[in-house]
């Protein structure tokens, strides 16, 4: 069944948009609290009427720059006095704020920027020169109405990497704010501490609500644990806005001390481990409220304070007044009349993010009891294919809550597909201790890690939530280089201590005796595969106990793949070689490429096909992506949201990227191992090919196959911002894309790749040697990004997608889905 439950509060008045505007909310606390303390930071305090006539000076300054109703002004504030000033300001000028995470780094900044537009952005020091500016005055009034755009919030829950800006209206994240009041409702007693960022919705709610219900602001400008401890000693803070990393930081904090005053705490922004619940209300002796939202609606449902333990130690509670809910294969979907006005700049995701009768696609996934209340599992993204079966990460990440930092995710595997891999920053923590923590909690076999990678630090949204993309990024670079390669003559002495270190057996296992008479499944071989990669600085396939069944035959295996592996160090040249010589370290990975061992055309190996998004269109669209080193068909994720419902999107993978396959021996190799992959979910359908940068080439190049010896009926190709392939351009420019590559990739906390993939690349970078696409039968579109575009020289039809090579192809989806539809209409020109 389609919808598994639909679950609602009854509309209330708090539920429904109650035509509120900030300046009005604002008017009256000042009118009601004037004198009264407004806002603290432990050592000072602001009346409401201290409040009023700075953010007026702000205001006016603001104008007399020539800030006018609706301009978009961005905020590079922390969660103090300047950032409550100049939020009041602008909502009394009928602008819009943009709040900028401080946590962001510079890239990111300037992607918001180019995208918004501001009119001006602000942080301390130009915040200060405003309000000189206009100290001593007062703005001309404005009419400020309800339905006006006033904050505008970057998605914090998007993998895309081109940026996703909510826009919300006065009335709508008012009302919204109200709804989740009326759960909980704050009072003139109240003393409320944001450890959230203001620019983050979660702490920007916190403002609102002290706001509705005329509470004291409590002003801590960055997280600390024990510069929170002593704000709420010295302000005596009655309620609690943090994420749950920031509670666990508290408890470890705590030291016996039990903060009397405090009787609220709200939670969001992650999953929240039931054991965090129960030991916060042990240790304070506070009412813990949890709290589902997303930039996109605020806050959606919530736990309540007579709500039984049970609910905020499972679930994230009912929806909020006014609001409805329902799970949809699995997704959570939301509907209210308080939902954002849409994304920023971006009419076309807007309309892709709800479904055709008005619910959000949020993404998550979810259950709804029999109570109606919601139980959050994660995201979408978040399940783990372990050989058809699904893990849902969440499970796993509430029972190892209590060690620390923990998140699961899905590594990919040759044989099984992914299997779960614990990613952890606790060095204390090993896989025997939290296999044993999940056996004893009766988790079955096929959902416990194989796995443990042991991080610096865990990756994290300035919302507290775990950014899943690096963190899988990272763990394969963990992986990647596994350990020092050991002599070639241990290597059946290394093969069997790893294999009886597993069966938990002191004496080592016979050399002549199968991996299969031991009990080995393709689970144990997983565990087995990474144990002895560990130990020998080797990649192998987790099949390797099938391949080759006894410790002598494997050992015999792992002797002659020693021989073409490159030695210790040789990422690390190559590193250097990017930074120093690109075009250097494209030639040290094609050299190196050549120790691979290969398949040829008579013999494919096809690549890993991904599902992206369905439709009942006729077309099957099939994605190549590029052929950089961390290449993945996911890299189309947010490409391919254009065409649910439409058409039915798929993405290959490029054989030999993986552990343990060969790379193609040739262009004729590559072109069999995908046309082996794509004719399976092909079928009898009409095909489009879809290459984004050099995986353009791969589109073209199997496309040349295709239109002279169809298996496939082939109906047009698109190339995303793809570069015309000649000898010099694959020389020199692909050169500088790998400097670019590993200057992203080190960006990011990454420093190694693994031999497996930059040697791939370097595969591939040889059979395109002297390579030129020949003119197709087939209608070409190439969608070039609106920054610096690449060109393509033979006919096709050309268009442009908003943003620059790295962000353009959440655009170019939209582009390429209308494209579509004129080519099934018939009308689309293959012309210059």
């Amino acid at each position: 069944m389609n919808t598994t439950a639909v679950a609602r509060t009854p509309t209330l008045s708090a539920g429904e948009k109650q035509g509120l505007t900030f300046p009005a909310l604002f008017a009256a606390a000042v009118s009601a609290s004037r004198s009264s303390v407004a806002v603290t930071d432990g050592d000072r305090s602001w009346t409401w009427a201290r409040w009023q006539s700075d953010a007026a000076a702000v205001a006016k300054g603001l104008q007399d720059r020539g800030v006018k109703p609706g301009d978009l002004v961005a905020a590079r504030l922390p969660n103090g006095w300047e950032f409550l000033t100049l939020h009041v300001a602008l909502a009394q000028l009928g602008a819009v704020l943009m709040p900028l995470h401080l946590a962001l780094g510079q890239a990111e900044v300037d992607a918001l920027l180019g995208l918004a537009r501001p009119v001006a952005v602000v942080d301390r020091e130009e915040w200060a020169r405003i309000r000189a500016e206009g100290e001593g005055g007062a703005p001309r009034p404005v009419a400020v109405t309800p339905s006006m755009p006033f904050v505008a919030l970057p998605s914090s829950g998007t993998t895309s990497t081109r940026p996703k800006i909510c826009l919300h209206s006065h009335d709508g994240l008012l009302s919204n704010a109200s709804a989740l009041a009326s759960t909980s409702p704050l009072h003139g007693s109240d003393v409320v501490v944001s450890a959230s960022p203001f620019s983050h919705l979660f702490g920007l709610h916190s403002v609102h609500l002290s706001l509705l219900g005329r509470a004291v602001v409590a002003l801590l400008p960055s997280w600390d644990a024990d510069d929170f401890l002593a704000l709420a000693e010295k302000a005596s803070v009655t309620a609690l806005c943090a994420v749950p990393a920031q509670l666990h930081d508290v408890l470890s904090r705590l030291g016996g001390r039990s903060l009397p005053a405090l009787r609220t705490v709200r939670t969001s922004g992650a999953p929240v481990p039931a054991r965090l619940v129960e030991d916060l209300r042990a240790a304070v002796n506070a009412s813990v409220l949890v709290t589902w939202g997303m930039s996109e609606i605020g806050a959606g449902t919530s736990t309540r304070p007579d709500d039984p333990d049970e609910a905020a130690s499972s679930t994230v509670g009912h929806p909020l007044p006014g609001a409805e809910v329902r799970v949809r294969n699995g997704e959570l979907q939301f509907r209210s009349a308080t939902t954002f006005l849409g994304y920023l700049a971006d009419p076309d995701l807007t309309r892709a993010c709800f479904t055709d009768d008005g619910w959000l696609r949020t993404g998550d996934l979810a259950r709804i009891d029999d109570d109606g209340r919601v139980e959050h599992r994660g995201r979408t993204g978040d399940l783990i294919n372990v050989g058809g079966r699904k893990v849902v990460a969440r499970e796993i990440e509430d029972l190892l809550a209590h060690v620390g930092h923990v998140a699961v995710v899905g590594m990919p595997d040759d044989r099984l597909g992914e299997y779960p891999c614990l990613v952890t920053d606790e060095p204390r923590l090993t896989l025997d201790d939290a296999v044993t923590t999940l056996r004893e909690a009766g988790v079955a076999d096929y959902k416990l890690p194989l796995e443990l990678v042991t991080v610096d630090a865990m990756p994290l949204t300035p919302s507290g939530k775990i950014r899943r993309g690096k963190l899988v990024e990272l763990a394969t670079s963990r992986t990647g280089t596994r350990g020092q390669r050991a002599a070639t003559a241990d290597l059946l002495r290394v093969v069997r201590e790893c294999a009886s270190r597993l069966l938990g057996s002191t004496a080592l296992i016979d050399p002549d005796r199968t991996f299969r008479d031991y009990g080995f499944d393709s689970a144990s071989s997983v565990r087995f595969r990474n144990e002895l990669a560990a130990a020998t600085g080797l990649s192998l396939s987790s099949g390797a106990v099938f391949d080759h069944p006894t410790p002598a035959a494997l050992a015999r295996h792992l002797t002659a793949a020693a021989a073409h592996t490159p030695p210790a160090g040789f990422e690390q040249l190559y590193r250097l070689l990017c930074k120093k010589d690109p075009r250097a370290a494209a030639d040290l990975i094609r050299a190196a490429s050549v120790s691979r061992p290969v398949f040829t055309a008579g013999d494919p190996v096809a690549g890993q096909v991904i599902p992206l998004a369905s439709g009942s269109g006729p077309v099957v669209v099939v994605c190549f992506s590029s052929m950089l080193p961390m290449t993945t068909p996911t890299k189309f994720t947010e490409f391919a949201r254009a065409f649910d419902g439409v058409a039915d999107v798929h993405g290959v993978a490029h054989p030999g990227f993986a552990e343990g396959q060969p790379v193609p021996a040739d262009a004729d190799a590559l072109i069999a191992a995908h046309v082996a992959a794509l004719t399976p979910v092909v079928g009898n359908r009409p095909a489009v090919l879809c290459g984004y940068s050099s995986g353009g080439w791969i589109a073209h190049l199997v496309a040349e196959r295709l239109t002279s010896d169809p298996p496939v009926d082939l109906r047009g190709v698109v190339l995303l911002d793809a570069s015309w392939p000649s000898p010099d351009f694959i020389r020199d420019k692909a050169s500088a894309a790998l400097a670019g590559s590993v200057e992203r990739e080190e960006a990011l906390g990454i420093d190694e790749v693994g031999l497996t993939r930059l040697t791939a690349t370097g595969a591939y970078l040889r059979l395109l040697d002297g390579w030129t696409p020949c003119p197709l039968e087939v209608p070409v579109l190439h969608v070039g990004a609106e920054t610096a575009g690449a060109t393509w020289e033979l006919p096709h039809e050309a268009a442009t997608a908003s943003g620059d090579h790295l962000t353009m192809l959440p655009a170019a989806g939209h582009v390429v889905a209308t494209w579509l539809r004129r080519l099934a209409g018939g009308d689309a020109p293959c012309s210059r």
